[in-house]
Formats: structure tokens, sequence, C-alpha cells
């Protein structure tokens, strides 16, 4: 059976590019291959340098790197890889742990400034992004 979910009467939200959610301590961003040759090919150098300069193992995942356990290594008073950031990013704060209730949603506004602000959003479009999460996320190479 369906359970009629806090969200299925929409939500306010529209992104500020304030950043909170690109500084917090400790946050991962997690991506596609794809996600990641997109940012490669906008920043004008080659996949594996992207890699090696941009990224860290994360428990067997690519992550963009936070430098110094900071904001996340694109961000400089906003996103510099806006237009091609990862799915992750895009699709913030629609993320199911955030959508789990009232209570978690609420507690996101707190340092959100977007969070119940500007375009209305119907269920139809949470939902899409709920879906648009990327689960093909790049596993990092081994080391030998």
């Amino acid at each position: 059976m369906f359970k009629r979910r806090f969200w299925h009467q929409g939500l306010k939200f529209q992104c500020h590019q304030c950043g909170n959610c690109c500084t917090f301590p400790g946050g991962f961003v997690y991506g596609s291959e794809k996600e990641f040759r997109k940012i490669a090919k906008y920043l004008n150098i080659t996949f594996e340098d992207f890699l090696t300069q941009y990224t860290e193992d994360i428990d067997g995942f690519v992550s963009l790197t936070s430098p110094n356990n900071g904001p996340c290594v694109f961000y400089d008073n906003g996103c510099t890889v806006y237009p091609v950031r990862p799915s992750q990013c895009r699709t913030f704060p629609f993320w199911s742990d955030i959508l789990k209730s009232p209570d978690r949603w609420n507690e996101q506004a707190e340092t959100c400034q977007g969070i119940d602000k500007g375009k209305f959003w119907g269920k139809k479009e949470i939902k899409a992004q709920l879906d648009a999460k990327t689960d093909n996320l790049m596993k990092a190479k081994p080391t030998p």
C-alpha cells in the first residue's frame, strides 16, 4: 500500500546559492563517471587530471574533495561548476533522508535559505528529483 508523505502536497524551494549545502564539514559529493566527465570537460582538463586533482576515494567510491575537511573543492563564494554539478547537488534538498518527515525538512530549513521560499514544487516534480539521484556511483579503482 502506498503511504502518503507530507511532501505530496508540494513544497516550496528556490536555491539561493548560499553554499550552506556545499560547505558543511565532512560532506561527500559522489557522482557517476558520466557526471565527473562533464565536469572535466567544463574545466577543459582531461578526465584523468580531473580525477587526480579534484577527487578522492571515500569508502570505495569517488567523491569530490573537500580540502581540510571544509567546503567542496568547487565552492568559492558559489559553485564554480554549477551548470554541470552532480545530481547529488542538483537534487538538494529533495533527498529521501530530508523528505522523511516534516521535522527533517524543517531542520534542514534552519541552514538552507531556500527551503519554504520561492518556487512551488508539486508532488510529481519532487518525485522526479528523488528519482534523479545517481544510482551508478563511480567506484574508486583499488590501489595496488
